[in-house]
């Protein structure tokens, strides 16, 4: 019994530092933590702060190789092969306390490997009960850059009712990597 309370009261510490961490990060301007990717988690270099792969079967990996900013960027591979859900992708999740009818703009630059891979960022909105209420993404956009780096940009009104979201990037369609560096999230004055 004693072991068990020690690892609720460890996980609510932990809940809280995190709950610390994403208002000290909200105070810098971008909403999200380790938009940057420069961050891994503390004792295992190979995983990141804050984000997680959106589906195990997908290659996800940091990379010092090819950079927009700072000194790593995230890379996604995607094989239509083996894929079960036909994508793959990073994500992070975010508490939204009152925000509701403020507008989101999400940015990332991302660049994929192949031309014929559907890729780009996502937002997708949920509330008390759990259900997305919202998705949005800008996988139909063109890309300026067909396979260099290209700032991409999303952006939804909260909906009344949310409480929390998700943001990430996916790629899709055609097998490929897609590489992610940089992603903010802020809210615009409407």
């Amino acid at each position: 019994m004693q072991h068990n309370v020690r690892h609720a009261g460890q996980a609510l510490i932990l809940t809280m530092a995190l709950s610390v961490a994403w208002v000290v990060k909200a105070q810098d301007g971008s909403l999200l933590m380790n938009g940057g990717f420069e961050d891994p988690q503390p004792g295992s270099p190979e995983t990141l702060r804050a984000w997680r792969p959106d589906k195990a079967e997908s290659g996800y990996a940091l990379t010092t190789q090819d950079v927009h900013e700072g000194k790593r960027a995230l890379e996604i591979g995607f094989d239509e092969k083996i894929s079960t859900v036909g994508y793959a992708g990073t994500i992070q999740g975010i508490v939204l306390p009152d925000l509701a009818g403020r507008t989101l703009t999400v940015k990332g630059w991302l660049k994929r490997s192949n031309v014929a891979s559907t890729a780009g960022l996502w937002m997708a909105f949920f509330n008390a009960d759990g259900k997305r209420t919202v998705y949005i993404n800008d996988y139909d956009k063109p890309w300026a850059n067909a396979l260099g780096w290209n700032l991409r940009t999303i952006e939804a009104k909260v909906p009344a009712g949310t409480v929390r979201m998700l943001v990430g990037a996916s790629i899709s369609d055609k097998s490929g990597k897609l590489l992610v560096d940089t992603i903010t999230m802020e809210t615009m004055e409407r």
